[in-house]
């Protein structure tokens, strides 16, 4: 089986690692694609670089039909209008990111007292049947044809505007299956759209399904939970150090129990120093937990705000200066492994604590709403839903629930499994995703599936779209 993998960036493919090399295992070829970097080679990292079953080749981003010039402004119109929908009425933040993608004029138009303000459902329906009316690429279907594969994959789909859009449109022409893979927990839903289904989506859990169902169009019967094969790696580690060589390393007393503080990615907290200083002196004035050790790892895309930060101002306190490796980091897991207890505010590495069965706690704040509160999936995170996070309203109560953790870990610990079964491997939590996903790769090339012809309708009909988007532009 030929396997052509559509990434845009061959960052995308870390969370599939295990993925592809299941594949390759099973005998068969990919060909993994993405945008050519200026003046940057294209080129996987690690084992992938000399496998001779994986290829790596620069994909087409641009049509060179007369569609090129009005696709991209279209879509990233319907990504913004998704966040107009009353299930958005509290993610400001998420609206403003759009906001900041759609094309100039729209948000003006479509906010109250605009001239379509009151024409929101209508609007919607139009970029609909405008984005079913614009054809296939011939450009990317020869691209395609070119690496005659069996099946294709896409990732991450859902940027704002994307071109890969165009990439499904072009398999369903084709008659080629297509799948696409859920890049990660949070994408479903704070950014743009599955303009046009793919014939599977292979997604982690049945939050993401409802997602899919209910955000995206996508039919229920089109989805397959497999779980989240990015964490395989993870939960195979083990610890490198033992406790008194991490805590030298880091820089504690391993005799007292430590507190872990994942930071968070730029969008949900830019600048964290200051409400991790504020964290750091309730824990010291606490008294059950003035002596634990305290550890603070920066997020990796967002520790230059670490870098010139003085003396934290506590004794047996640090922050990790070491680089993170972004995938299955063993100082992340020996952190995770010799803490009493994590505490964050929104971020992935949650998901990690729980692995290793560590309660975790977090502050709901309004300084973060925008990160929190006002994103979906950090509700699913949450202990009141069924999540693994114990939420406090202020310091007060965040301490108070600290310290029983630490005195008593095993509520957390439980907690903290039953969300990792159900969020990252539904399909029980001693079986590796990475062999379910590749089994649904086989499922989907063995797909009976015909070229798919447009309604003769569409002739006209896109003809007349074309023709009002010129006129609207000018040309």
């Amino acid at each position: 089986m030929k396997v052509l993998f559509l990434t845009h960036n061959l960052g995308k493919t870390r969370h599939f690692e295990g993925v592809l090399q299941e594949l390759t295992a099973r005998g068969h070829s990919i060909v993994i694609t993405a945008a050519h970097k200026r003046n940057k080679p294209l080129k996987l990292a690690g084992e992938f670089r000399d496998n001779p079953r994986i290829d790596v080749v620069t994909n087409p981003v641009r049509r060179l039909d007369e569609w090129e010039r009005f696709v991209r402004p279209l879509r990233q119109a319907r990504d913004y209008v998704r966040f107009l929908d009353p299930s958005y009425a509290h993610a400001d933040k998420l609206a403003a990111r759009a906001r900041a993608y759609a094309p100039p004029g729209w948000p003006e138009r479509l906010a109250p007292g605009g001239s379509l303000a009151g024409r929101r459902a209508l609007v919607k329906r139009g970029l609909e049947l405008a984005e079913t009316l614009v054809p296939s690429e011939k450009y990317y279907e020869l691209f395609i044809r070119s690496h005659a594969p069996d099946v294709i994959l896409i990732t991450p789909l859902i940027d704002f505007g994307s071109y890969q859009t165009d990439y499904v449109k072009s398999a369903h022409r084709l008659g080629i299956p297509i799948a696409f893979l859920a890049f990660s927990w949070d994408n479903l839903t704070n950014r743009g759209l599955v303009r046009v289904s793919p014939d599977r989506v292979i997604v982690w859990n049945d939050h993401q399904k409802r997602e899919a169902v209910n955000y995206h169009g996508v039919r229920a019967e089109d989805i397959v939970v497999t779980g989240a094969s990015r964490f395989d790696d993870f939960f195979a580690m083990r610890p490198s150090t033992t406790r008194e060589e991490f805590c030298l390393r880091a820089g504690l007393d391993p005799s007292r129990p430590i507190l872990l503080y994942l930071c968070s990615s730029p969008f949900v907290a830019p600048d964290e120093v200051g409400f991790v200083r504020r964290w750091m002196a309730a824990v010291r004035q606490h008294p059950g937990l003035a002596a634990c050790g305290l550890l603070v790892r920066p997020h990796p895309a967002n520790a230059e705000q670490w870098e010139n930060v003085p003396a934290l101002g506590h004794q047996n306190a640090s922050v990790w200066t070491e680089a993170a490796k972004i995938q299955a980091d063993p100082a992340l897991y020996d952190s995770l492994f010799h803490c009493s207890a994590v505490v964050g505010l929104n971020t992935s590495a949650m998901i990690e604590a729980g692995i290793l069965g560590k309660s975790v706690h977090t502050i709901q704040t309004t300084e973060f709403a925008g990160g929190q509160d006002q994103t979906m999936h950090f509700h699913y995170l949450l202990a009141r839903n069924g999540g693994l996070v114990e939420v406090a309203a202020d310091f007060t109560e965040h301490c108070r629930q600290l310290e029983e953790s630490v005195a008593n870990p095993e509520p957390g610990r439980a907690r903290s499994l039953r969300f990792v079964e159900s969020f990252v491997r539904p399909r029980g939590l001693d079986r590796p995703v990475a062999p379910l996903v590749a089994e649904e790769v086989e499922r989907v090339a063995a797909l009976k599936k015909e070229p798919r012809r447009s309604p003769l309708w569409h002739v006209p009909a896109r003809h007349l779209l074309l023709g009002v988007l010129k006129r609207r532009s000018g040309v």
